[in-house]
């Protein structure tokens, strides 16, 4: 009885120990969001996107977390797959990451969104540092994937923010922003590049669009006319027209005017990432810096493949063709049959030659009889 008494106490202990292992041991998250590289790599200066995938169950939100408190650079976000296409790409602007609020430098690319972009650790007054930053979806602590941003030395680039804005507001500069910092004109939006704008306290404000790769340079000056505080300058990408004038548009209610142009080029180019500069009217600094991306594959339209079903009357007739050539087959063969047959007869008349020979042995029979 002691040593049954023991074995069940040893059974009972055991199952403690896996139950106790099985409580503190944590739940992977399920994979639902994934990094689509190892690393993701650019220059200071550059903006740096960054794609996720999802699984087929994901939901259409997912959390980021870029950087860390160690490397002095910690953002954290959560983006949403607002085209339920599968994946989500986002844009960190290098130029001024860290310097101002963190919607400015952090946005989605197309039609998706981030929201709730939020740094963790204090404002910088430099171009963010050359390094490896790390990647995270998921919970902070326990991610579902991992990945790294690779930013190098870039000397040639400088700082479009020249102090960290202050929170006072009275810096009427720091109120001026793109509500998204990297716009895109694609086949999906018809070559169309919407510029979001908002004035804050500002009734008016200068916006930029260069390239030093092509020489475009064209500068606007917006005006907030419906007082709304806002406006959405659109830049029709697909244009050939000689002046901005007439392939740029802003919002009902706002205005603009082109207060200068390069003539030498006045229309945007396929494949180049233009500068945008947004500053008060009269000011030389940026207050924020954006990109719009302009595609190669503007013009792309999706192929359609039509399929052709037969219709009744097709099949009817190719039905009645193929029924024809069986009869026509089966006719040829019969005919042959039937000449064969005559051929095996023998030599024509050759039988009735013989008919008469007999008759005539017959009747000579008969008379010798």
């Amino acid at each position: 009885m002691m040593r049954s008494s023991n074995a069940h106490r040893l059974t009972i202990a055991a199952l403690l120990m896996v139950v106790l292992a099985s409580v503190a041991t944590p739940v992977s998250a399920a994979t639902q969001y994934e990094f689509t590289d190892d690393a993701y790599e650019g220059e200071q200066g550059d903006v740096i996107e960054i794609t996720l995938n999802a699984s087929a169950d994901a939901n259409d939100t997912v959390d980021v977390h870029i950087g860390s408190e160690d490397a002095g650079f910690l953002v954290h976000a959560t983006a949403t797959d607002e085209n339920d296409d599968g994946n989500v790409t986002l844009a960190l602007n290098t130029s001024t990451a860290g310097q101002v609020e963190a919607s400015s430098y952090l946005s989605a690319v197309g039609n998706d969104s981030v929201s709730n972009a939020t740094q963790a650790t204090d404002n910088i007054t430099d171009l963010l540092d050359a390094g490896s930053y790390s990647l995270k979806v998921g919970s902070m602590n326990n991610s579902s994937d991992t990945s790294v941003l690779s930013v190098k030395s870039n000397e040639s680039a400088t700082d479009p923010v020249e102090s960290t804005p202050s929170d006072d507001g009275d810096d009427e500069s720091s109120e001026l922003d793109f509500e998204k910092t990297v716009i895109t004109a694609d086949a999906a939006s018809d070559g169309v590049a919407e510029i979001p704008v908002q004035f804050g306290s500002n009734d008016t404000a200068t916006l930029l669009i260069a390239a030093d790769e092509t020489g475009y340079d064209t500068t606007l000056e917006l005006t907030d006319a419906d007082g709304d505080g806002d406006a959405v300058v659109s830049v029709d990408a697909t244009s050939d027209a000689d002046s901005p004038q007439e392939y740029i548009t802003a919002s009902d209610g706002d205005e603009f005017e082109v207060v200068s142009t390069n003539e030498s080029m006045t229309a945007l180019q396929k494949g180049i990432d233009y500068d945008l500069e947004l500053m008060p009217v009269g000011a030389e600094d940026a207050a924020t810096i954006g990109t719009l991306v302009v595609e190669e594959n503007l013009n792309e339209t999706p192929q359609t493949i039509t399929t052709t079903e037969p219709t009744t009357e097709q099949t009817t007739s190719e039905q009645t063709d193929e029924q024809t050539d069986e009869q026509t087959a089966t006719t040829e063969s019969n005919e042959s049959t039937t000449t064969g047959e005559s051929t095996d007869t023998g030599i024509p008349g050759f039988g009735a030659a013989l008919a008469v020979v007999a008759l005539v042995a017959a009747a000579f029979v008969a008379t010798r009889q």
